[in-house]
């Protein structure tokens, strides 16, 4: 007798997905009527199957999801580790576009500063930037203690990595999955930056949730976001603009502005500040070509 169960898929390759079920993994396919209404099913969905034997199944149902992110093509997370370093450079102007999706999306940004054993000046420029906005945490691949100390906010939730190529980010995953033996990616001696390793994605369980093997490469796109809704997504610029003359302020040549106040009185960052004026007007300049 068959029997109904509920789980995450965590691999999928070809039409055959691994879904993970109380601790347990089956192989299950989707049924020709997904493929023929083209519905798609991703890793990260919580689904309905129906249980076999001998470990297989067939995929009845795709609960709603939470998100879905296009590079890669994962569901339902909870969590982004953007990580930064000293070496190559921060690109401030990346992170914002990656804080910003984060907050679209409904997924909680965690600011990870990595290689704390080459340099440790960036964790002040990060705090300066970001520290009201996102938990920021100093670890190093090469102290296994302070990256599984990640745990915390790893357990019970999906989370994927982002950030530019050669910050760490495969270093990291290493230490949590050892059992991946991930490609680690180096510096381009030409050009002075990260050259991408990771093409591939899947779920691994590691301190009670599940992490993502691949860079949300997505995330560091504006995309959907119009140039008067951007403010929307900055939580701090939000809350300050309870105090800003119009509702509908959008902090760039409105009178009375709270928040560039706040920018003028040292309370919020003038270099995060100035680089929300770049990104509202590059929308602004998008929204113009459309038409």
């Amino acid at each position: 007798m068959t029997r109904n169960l509920v789980g995450t898929v965590v691999k999928a390759v070809g039409g055959v997905f691994t879904v993970v079920c109380n601790g347990k993994k089956y192989t299950c396919f989707s049924p020709k009527k997904f493929r023929y209404q083209q519905l798609d099913i991703l890793v990260g969905d919580h689904v309905e199957f129906e249980d076999l034997h001998r470990g297989k199944g067939v995929v009845t149902t795709v609960i709603p999801r939470k998100n879905r992110l296009v590079r890669p093509e994962i569901a339902n997370v909870d969590v982004c580790f953007l990580v930064l370093a000293s070496v190559p450079e921060p690109d401030f102007y990346l992170a914002d576009k990656v804080l910003i999706n984060c907050f679209q999306e409904n997924i909680e940004p965690v600011i990870i500063v990595n290689k704390m054993d080459l340099d440790t000046s960036t964790m002040s420029k990060v705090m300066e930037n970001y520290s009201t906005i996102a938990d920021i945490v100093p670890v190093s691949a090469l102290d296994q203690a302070s990256v599984l100390a990640l745990g915390k906010y790893i357990q019970g939730k999906t989370v994927c990595f982002a950030g530019q190529s050669a910050v760490g980010k495969t270093s990291l995953l290493n230490v949590l999955l050892p059992s991946t033996n991930g490609e680690v990616g180096g510096i381009s001696q030409k050009s002075g930056r990260g050259m991408h390793t990771t093409r591939h994605s899947s779920l691994h369980a590691v301190l009670g949730g599940y992490v993502a093997d691949t860079c949300g490469f997505s995330l560091c796109e504006l995309q959907g976001i119009r140039s008067d809704e951007l403010r929307l997504y900055l939580d701090d610029f939000v809350t300050i603009a309870r105090q800003c003359k119009y509702t509908s302020c959008t902090h760039t040549a409105e009178p009375d502005c709270a928040v560039k106040q706040a920018v003028e009185d040292g309370k919020l960052c003038k270099d995060r500040y100035m680089r929300y004026l770049e990104e509202f007007a590059e929308l602004k300049e998008a929204e113009k070509n459309q038409y």
